[in-house]
């Protein structure tokens, strides 16, 4: 340690209570009631040295976006040191209050010779009406780890309408009390976990990191890369009672094996219910492809496989002949061939007794 520095450290030690430092403008809390002590904060007057009040001895307006000055009363600077500016829309604070930073002075604050004055704005994000303004301080050489904070009572103008900008912000950094074990580096200025986007470098080079527990506080919510919401679509259903195709069964050769009529599907869909927009076409073999369907039941529209047609019973199924069928879907239907071993008639998909495409009755007996 340099013999400037050592100096520095025994000064602190004899001290006086009343020869630390408090703010001078913006005019704190109870200014007029009681000489405030510019000790170290405890964790017992956390915050803002609560155990004098928060009568209003005068009020601070302030205007976002104008220039305003932070100065002090005192002269122990305890060779400088790291400070921040914060601010919290309770107008009476207690330990569960939310002070958010608005700017952060890491070195040389208050001072490093003696005080000087440093300029500050209010972000736009600081809401209209009336809240705290806090100061808060690590001194550099005060011969143990300490935080000192005061309070000044202000009106805001030209602000936000709400908090959810303030919100955003960071909390006001916290450390060398009880409630938490996060000490500040003795003989440099603290480094402060998140000084949020507002930070001035008071150029004195002496800047570290604090230790403990210190990511409790001073953390910035995370926000995602882009605003906008990520939209993800549902996947399409058939509704409950759409018809289930399926293609008879096959023998080892491939060839259908003989079936029986029946109903596959005999009822048509809830007007409720979502309706696929174009039904999966079943692939015909050629030779059971239809050479000339039938006219839809509802529609005289085309009879080509994968054209449009109209019709009026929202969500029916619809037949084209007996072998192309098709949902009604907003009076529109798109044709589709049916499965093979299947044919199409009054609104039902329906096996049919095939082999080799051919009607059972003249099938050859094996």
């Amino acid at each position: 340690m340099s013999f400037r520095s050592a100096l520095f450290a025994a000064s602190a030690f004899i001290a006086a209570t009343n020869a630390h430092i408090t703010i001078s403008n913006p005019v704190p809390y109870s200014a007029d009631q009681v000489k405030i002590d510019k000790a170290a904060i405890t964790a017992d007057q956390f915050p803002c040295k609560s155990q004098y009040g928060f009568k209003v001895t005068q009020m601070n307006s302030m205007k976002v976006g104008e220039s305003q000055k932070l100065e002090f009363d005192g002269s122990a600077v305890h060779g400088g040191g790291s400070c921040q500016l914060s601010y919290t829309t309770d107008t009476e604070p207690t330990k569960d209050s939310v002070f958010k930073v608005i700017k952060s002075i890491e070195g040389g604050c208050p001072g490093v010779d003696g005080t000087k004055s440093f300029e500050y704005t209010l972000p736009e994000s600081i809401p209209n009406g009336k809240g705290t303004f806090a100061w808060s301080w690590f001194a550099k050489m005060s011969g143990a780890p300490e935080f000192y904070m005061n309070c000044a009572p202000i009106d805001v103008t030209g602000g936000a309408s709400d908090a959810s900008g303030l919100d955003a912000l960071p909390d006001m950094f916290i450390a060398n009390i009880a409630s938490t074990t996060c000490t500040s580096p003795l003989n440099h200025a603290v480094k402060f976990p998140n000084p949020g986007e507002n930070l001035e470098d008071g150029g004195t080079n002496d800047v570290e990191d604090p230790t403990g527990d210190c990511g409790a506080k001073g953390t910035t919510p995370v926000t995602p890369s882009s605003g906008a919401p990520v939209e993800s679509s549902p996947a399409e259903s058939a509704p409950a009672s759409a018809p289930v195709e399926s293609a008879p069964a096959a023998s080892a050769t491939g060839a259908p094996i003989q079936s029986t009529l029946a109903t596959i599907a005999t009822s048509a869909p809830a007007a409720s219910a979502p309706v696929a927009s174009s039904p999966v076409s079943a692939t015909i073999p050629s030779s059971t492809a239809p050479a000339n369907p039938g006219s839809g039941s509802e529609t005289g529209g085309s009879t080509g496989s994968g054209s449009a047609g109209t019709c009026s019973s929202e969500g029916a199924i619809v037949c084209n002949g007996a072998n192309q069928f098709g949902i009604c879907n907003g009076g529109s239907v798109v044709w589709q061939a049916v499965a093979p071993g299947t044919t199409c008639s009054n609104g039902n998909i329906q096996k049919r007794s095939m082999y080799y495409g051919r009607p059972a009755l003249h099938a050859r007996r094996v």
